[in-house]
């Protein structure tokens, strides 16, 4: 036990490596060819992805360490879900309503 890593958390700061490279190939190749609106969606879909690992972490942290989970972590998640599928639905919309 003693001198082990501590790698439960690995896996987010994966995600957000991805999340960091694919921002940076956006401002560099693909800032004229991607739409704002989709290139906002992404990065929507990309924060509830880290969210959702996150909480996910967590709950294995806290089954490891024999505590007890944090409701607010899960009602934020719900937030992020819900604020990506409302930002997703109004985009579909709009581009309907400009066609």
């Amino acid at each position: 036990m003693i001198g082990e890593p501590f790698t439960l958390l690995r896996p987010i700061y994966y995600l957000i490596a991805v999340f960091s490279v694919g921002n940076f190939l956006y401002i560099t190749f693909l800032r004229n060819k991607v739409k704002a609106n989709s290139y906002v969606l992404v990065n929507s879909f990309f924060f509830l992805i880290i969210a959702a690992a996150l909480f996910f972490q967590e709950g294995i942290i806290v089954d490891e360490f024999n505590r007890s989970g944090d409701s607010v972590t899960f009602y934020l998640t719900m937030l992020l879900g819900f604020l990506f599928i409302a930002s997703f639905i109004f985009q579909r919309k709009k581009m309907r309503d400009k066609n």
